[in-house]
């Protein structure tokens, strides 16, 4: 063997299969033990149905593979089943009864893969009913961990401990980092960085939500020392395994593959890809990977060459450089320079291999450990029918950093992305089945995977990831530090701020209860003698095009500033608005994003929604400032701000209000509130 792992396509009529009987009883035997009194029907994403204990009974490897490829129909076996009864926990629970099963926090890795989920268990994580347990640490703050009711509880004992500092390798090594990689980190590690690696090495799924330019690199580092480690572990397991399914080979023409192995060699996935980490730019993806190569070759690096990595020049050439021009009069603001410094190109992708000796660049993705992607580059793979997508079907640790990035982009990629993760393989495997994890073979692989979510502030959008895309059987983090005053108390103009809040029964119809009242009571103020100068900001570009296009059917004069208009029309809008040519601008969010366009002469403000990027009310209020208006408008003295929010809107305005203020916007009887500064 020398410590090489081994792998053969299952071929039909091979005679050799035979002598898999045993391991066939054996498997039958494991199902039969894996039986529940209540049993759990799931819809799994491509129309399957599952029902645990009640996996098909197979004659060879070869037929595996093909019903896993295929799917099966379980109809006659679950028709009639009792739904499943999640029951609360009691603390008088019989100890014969429910088991608890105390995981080592320094020994995660070990320990996750070790724990199978019954069907009341998948119930219990897929109908949020969980535990929850509240803590504080010095450097992230308050936090608070979700876990799930299983039947085989998982005890965080120590986890609101403050973890102790990292100064050197044997720190590392005493929370089983591979101590090739503990010898080229950076040391000391900070405390934020101490911690975020805590609750990683645990395997919690994490939302972390104070994310900023300061301590981008730090997090950054971290989940890259996370990812590498959990990649060198897993091979590590699997040369181990290796070397014990060498010693079962009686005889020099056996292969491997057909020996009858136990359950502790079970050490792989569908596929090699174990970790996805999702970005926003090129530029993101260069500082990873530079990363990753110094945390492996950190004392190998050649001071003239660099490192000793095949297509690492074509790498640098292809994720460097393309810096967008920053003017140096009327600069941009600084998170502006900062976040589209370096290559911004958003259409990236690229496998990583890592081995024992180098790490390969641009290996095919059904060969690689990781890939580093963009979503929309990722979406054009899963729907490029001449490819598959089978590589994301064993994912164990997927990061998603700077996400309030991807609102920007095209939030509906990403969400296309995390619904392809885990689905039923498109063609055959070359994987020994003897050595799949079980959770591959009952389709429940989601339940293993975990997610680390890191953006600059919070959003609907991410909770809705976090609650409804993640489901770690081992629960989640999320920090829950208040906000005291958001982002109003960087606005420098005295105004008086109006918030006005829009009644409505759901969140499918908020958008059209928001657009009717804007119609009906904002829209008609726009034809009253003397309105003018009035910027009507819109984060949303289904709005942005809704209201454009009323706006052209009532004849109303406007002039209009999106993320799609040329620079020549940017020109000749400001100015028709600054000399009162149009009484109206039509100002999209990503349009600001992506230009930071300083708009001269508001007069009123208008926010159709709160901005999803809460600096941005403060930036758009000092636009008001006089240094930026038109003496001669004629309206000194008449400015306003108003903002139009549903009780939906909570963390958007949690963002730039506080916490407190948010709640009671939200909650109380009346509809309209005004702030004054």
């Amino acid at each position: 063997m020398n410590g090489k792992r081994i792998n053969r396509t299952p071929s039909r009529g091979d005679k050799k299969r035979s002598k898999n009987n045993s391991f066939i009883q054996r498997s039958r035997q494991m199902e039969q033990a894996h039986r529940v009194e209540s049993h759990f029907q799931q819809t799994i994403d491509d129309g399957a149905k599952i029902a645990d204990g009640y996996l098909p009974i197979l004659k060879d490897q070869t037929q595996f593979y093909e019903q896993l490829v295929s799917g099966c129909s379980f109809a006659e076996k679950v028709e009639g089943l009792p739904k499943p009864v999640i029951q609360e926990r009691k603390d008088d629970v019989d100890v014969d009864q429910e088991q608890t099963y105390t995981t080592d926090l320094n020994n995660s890795f070990t320990d996750r893969f070790n724990v199978g989920l019954t069907s009341d268990d998948i119930t219990a994580i897929l109908s949020k009913h969980t535990t929850e347990l509240k803590g504080k640490w010095s450097a992230i703050g308050h936090f608070k961990v979700e876990q799930p009711l299983l039947k085989t509880s998982l005890s965080l004992d120590g986890m609101c401990k403050q973890p102790p500092e990292v100064l050197k390798p044997a720190d590392l090594e005493q929370m089983k980092v591979q101590a090739r990689l503990a010898a080229n980190i950076s040391y000391p590690l900070s405390t934020l960085q101490t911690e975020i690696f805590h609750i990683a090495n645990s395997y919690l799924d994490l939302y972390y939500s104070q994310r900023s330019h300061d301590n981008a690199e730090e997090i950054r580092y971290v989940y890259c020392i996370h990812t590498v480690n959990h990649i060198l572990k897993s091979r590590a397991l699997i040369l181990r395994n290796n070397e014990t399914i060498a010693k079962l080979v009686k005889s020099p023409q056996e292969l491997p593959s057909e020996v009858v192995l136990p359950d502790s060699v079970r050490d792989q996935g569908l596929t090699r890809m174990k970790a996805l980490i999702v970005l926003p730019f090129r530029e993101s993806a260069l500082k990873t990977v530079q990363i990753i190569a110094n945390l492996l070759f950190g004392n190998q690096k050649d001071p003239n060459t660099g490192y000793s990595i095949p297509k690492f020049d074509r790498f640098l050439s292809e994720f460097s450089g393309n810096t967008v021009y920053f003017p140096k009069t009327n600069p941009k603001p600084y998170d502006y320079e900062k976040t589209f410094s370096g290559n911004t190109d958003d259409n990236f992708k690229i496998g990583i291999r890592l081995t024992k000796k180098t790490m390969s660049l641009y290996s095919d993705l059904s060969a690689s450990d990781i890939l580093i992607t963009s979503p929309l580059a990722l979406r054009m793979l899963i729907n490029d029918k001449d490819k598959d997508f089978d590589f994301l079907n064993s994912i164990e640790i997927l990061i998603i950093d700077q996400a309030e990035l991807f609102i920007a982009q095209n939030w509906e990629n990403l969400l296309y992305v995390l619904d392809h993760l885990h689905m039923q393989p498109q063609k055959l495997p070359s994987t020994n089945c003897q050595r799949l994890r079980s959770y591959c073979l009952d389709a429940t692989s989601r339940f293993y995977r975990q997610t680390l979510l890191f953006s600059s502030h919070e959003l609907p959008e991410f909770r809705g990831i976090i609650n409804n895309k993640c489901h770690n059987y081992q629960g989640k983090m999320r920090i829950i530090n208040p906000i005291e005053n958001g982002d109003m108390c960087n606005v420098l103009i005295p105004v008086k701020q109006v918030y006005q809040r829009i009644d409505c029964s759901s969140v499918e119809s908020a958008l059209e209860d928001r657009f009717q009242y804007f119609v009906r009571h904002v829209l008609p103020q726009f034809t009253r003698t003397g309105f003018s100068h009035c910027l009507l900001y819109v984060p949303s570009y289904f709005d942005y095009v809704r209201l454009r296009n009323h706006f052209k059917k009532e004849m109303i004069n406007f002039v209009q500033i999106s993320e799609y208009t040329k620079k020549e029309k940017i020109s000749r809008a400001r100015d028709i608005f600054f000399h009162s040519g149009a009484p109206i601008l039509l100002y999209s969010e990503r349009g600001h994003f992506f230009r930071r366009t300083r708009i001269k002469g508001v007069r009123h403000l208008i926010f159709y929604q709160p901005p999803n990027f809460p600096h941005f009310y403060s930036e758009l209020l000092n636009l008001m400032l006089e240094i930026n208006q038109n003496p001669r408008d004629g309206l000194q003295d008449n400015m306003s701000v108003k903002v139009f929010y549903t009780k939906f809107d909570l963390l958007s305005l949690s963002n730039i209000i506080g916490n407190a203020n948010a709640r009671k916007l939200t909650a109380r009887s009346k509809n309209s509130y005004v702030f004054s500064h």
